[in-house]
């Protein structure tokens, strides 16, 4: 409700009035600063060719600061005040303005829009509401003193209002709005502008202004939005344009700041907000407290909104709408006269939406159930980089011919743990259906080139009770990467992830110390930032995405498979801005950008380190062995299993690191030395991969598989079918 008690407004004291004054001789005796420029304001009215209004001056005297000046009465201020509005602002138009009331919500960019009504004569009156004091940290973009500090925001912006034009009637409602008063604070209004930052008020009210027939006006700071909505003209328009759907304040209201953000950025459009203000977005809660807004884009939001509110009051044809005034867009575009420059056109992200994986039936047949088996192996982001070749009594692992090693796949040790545990696969579905005969694993010297085998799985008539027993869960086998929930890791679950280790002969190092967890969770964010920052790391991970009706939908990472909640998913188009993202690389910041991954880890009952015995290609094969067993018995056990490695992971040397980004080997240099001191990598082994596990929801879908990494032999066109 209005504030009586705050002084926020002129107290005029009229020359023709001995009450008045007595009141101005007081003040004298009291030593208050008497201001007399009338003579000026006279010669100036006369100046105009006008008749001096028959009016007694009047003194304007303002309490907070001490200060009376002498002026005109009201007709001849706002004559010569006005005066150059003219021409561009008809006297009948003026006179239209003057009749309006405008009620303003937010008193940041509301203080310029306000003002700048109060500049142009645009309004009779206003009302503004705010809650806010002001702290020294709004003082890049309201023209305010120091000694305002810890005033309420509205009350700034009357006092200033009002030493502009004291004739102007301003209310002040110091507690803002509420569910209780917007009813009140809209009654008599014409327009109403909203620049609060609270979406549940923003959506009340509007949810007021239909009811009551007000047009709402609203500006956004970043690349100079606009929103007008005309409820005056269409009582049944949807709030925003319908960009918030049909939810209403009181559920708004319920939700948290970060349930918030998709509604947030429903109206601010991650595709066209600045590459600074997305940037800006990824560091808020981080290097940032909250939304950056710079003087000139306030300015800027004083100017529109006063325009809009402007032709609302004089009848011009403003529909709903929403639009942009981009300075910098426009700077930018910036030529000589006689050329036209287009128009840039703003880049598109790719649009998130529903789709779906396919699980096919698990075949009858044992050799193509031990085929199938092995296709449904986990691989660095689906690249499924084996090849299997069939004979009729053993089956050839190699590495496909493509697709081309990724940056992270140093030595091709990503795609030998993908094959390793692809053989494993094979093992236990040989087990299961009593086809088992000796795998071998190879190891040829230097790097594996494509093709080259690299295991053999020979198919006999044996079984091997203790892998068969994982047949069920391991066609189960899925990556959850939806957020878990902490727990205690019990004896039985510890004890169940070391069996499946020992059961191929593997080394594990399961971590479940909170002190542990935090750390590596702070390494594994870090990594993720580097891998956002550097543009090549950046683009081959892009490259791994898959959106639905994506012409290759069998290998890559669905981007419905992320496990994204909803603020997640909203921020993915800002996250995987190109310009973004270098912005955060220029300014040295994007701490944002591994939350997910910090996030996801802190929320985890533990991590399960995979050895490798040496670091030759046989090594992390018999590693990828290990991850999948300790995967599939982990998740028969109610667990969620997500690899969490870091982009360094296959790194041995600094050659690897540079090679890997040199912009930031110093930094992925001190990650990996603090990993192996975490984990107590053993000398000479190396790390296969690493995973965190918990309790979490059901995973969203299952990844697909290709259907080209199988032929038999002799037979080149002979495909084998890919099943889930």
């Amino acid at each position: 409700m209005p504030s009586e008690d705050i002084p926020c407004a002129a107290l005029l004291l009229a020359e023709d009035l001995e009450a008045d004054m007595d009141v101005l001789d007081r003040l004298r005796r009291d030593g208050v600063d008497l201001r007399d420029r009338l003579d000026d304001q006279r010669a100036g009215l006369a100046a105009l060719g006008d008749d001096l209004p028959d009016e007694a001056p009047r003194w304007a005297y303002y309490p907070w600061s001490r200060i009376a000046v002498r002026i005109l009465g009201p007709a001849g201020f706002d004559r010569l005040r006005l005066d150059r509005n003219r021409n561009k602002i008809t006297a009948d138009e003026q006179a239209r303005l003057r009749s309006a009331k405008v009620g303003v919500v937010g008193l940041s960019v509301g203080y310029a829009v306000a003002y700048t009504l109060a500049l142009e004569g645009a309004c009779g009156a206003l009302r503004l509401a705010d809650f806010d004091e002001l702290e020294l940290s709004n003082m890049n973009r309201l023209p305010v003193s120091v000694t305002d500090l810890g005033v309420n925001k509205a009350v700034i912006a009357a006092r200033r209002i009002a030493e502009l034009d004291p004739y102007l009637p301003v209310e002040v409602w110091t507690d803002g709005v509420t569910p209780d008063t917007v009813g009140a604070f809209c009654r008599g209004l014409d327009v109403v502008v909203d620049e609060c930052d609270s979406l549940d008020v923003k959506l009340l009210i509007r949810t007021e202004a239909a009811r009551r027939r007000l047009p709402v006006v609203m500006h956004t700071s970043d690349r100079g939005l606009l929103d007008v909505e005309r409820f005056d003209l269409d009582g049944d328009l949807l709030p925003f344009h319908g960009l918030l759907g049909d939810i209403d304040p009181e559920t708004l209201q319920t939700l948290s700041t970060r349930d918030k953000v998709p509604y947030v950025l429903r109206l601010l459009d991650p595709e066209e907000i600045s590459a600074r203000m997305a940037a800006s977005m990824l560091e808020v809660g981080e290097s940032l407290e909250t939304w950056p807004q710079l003087g000139a884009d306030v300015g800027l939001g004083g100017v529109t909104v006063s325009a809009a509110v402007r032709g609302i009051v004089l009848g011009h044809p403003i529909a709903s709408g929403r639009g942009r005034v981009d300075l910098d867009r426009h700077l930018d575009a910036l030529d000589v006269p006689s050329v036209h420059p287009e128009a840039p056109v703003p880049s598109a992200a790719p649009e998130v939406s529903a789709g779906a994986s396919p699980d096919g039936e698990t075949p009858q047949d044992p050799l193509e159930a031990v085929i199938d088996a092995a296709i449904r192996a986990p691989s660095g982001g689906n690249a499924q980089p084996w090849s299997i070749v069939v004979e009729p009594d053993r089956l050839t692992f190699a590495l496909a011919p493509e697709p081309e090693p990724v940056l992270m796949d140093l030595h091709r040790r990503g795609s030998l743990v993908a094959l390793g545990a692809a053989l494993h696969n094979a093992r236990v579905a040989a087990a299961n259906h009593k086809i088992l005969g000796p795998a071998t694993v190879l190891d040829p010297p230097g790097e594996p080139e494509p093709g080259v085998p690299l295991a053999h799985l020979e198919l006999g008539s044996d079984t091997d009770p203790d892998l068969a027993a994982y047949h069920s869960g391991m066609l189960a086998r899925e990556t959850n990467r939806s957020p878990g929930d902490p727990h205690t890791v019990t004896d039985d679950e510890l004890g169940a992830i070391h069996a499946a280790a020992r059961l191929v002969g593997g080394r594990i190092e399961v971590v479940t110390g909170s002190d542990d967890i935090a750390r590596l969770a702070e390494i594994l964010a870090e990594s993720d930032r580097v891998r956002y920052l550097d543009g090549r790391l950046r683009r081959e991970m892009v490259a791994e995405l898959r959106w639905p009706d994506d012409p290759d939908p069998d290998s890559g990472i669905e981007v419905d498979s992320l496990g994204l909640d909803t603020a997640e998913a909203a921020m993915l188009d800002v996250v995987l801005r190109d310009d973004a993202l270098d912005l955060l690389e220029e300014w040295g910041l994007g701490r944002g950008l591994g939350r997910m991954t910090r996030d996801r880890v802190l929320g985890s009952a533990g991590l399960v380190a995979v050895f490798t015995e040496g670091r030759s290609p046989a090594d992390y094969i018999r590693g990828g062995a290990v991850v999948e067993s300790v995967w599939i018995a982990a998740q028969e056990i109610g667990l969620a299993v997500q690899p969490v490695s870091p982009v360094f992971l296959y790194a041995d040397t600094r050659s690897d690191l540079e090679h890997l980004s040199p912009k930031h080997v110093d930094d992925l240099d001190v990650l990996r030395q603090e990993l192996a001191a975490v984990l107590e990598v053993p000398a000479g082994g190396g790390l296969a991969l690493l995973l965190r596990f918990g309790r979490a929801s059901v995973a969203t879908m299952r990844s697909r598989r290709r259907n080209d990494r199988v032929r038999h032999a002799g037979d080149v066109d002979g495909l084998i079918p890919a099943r889930g």
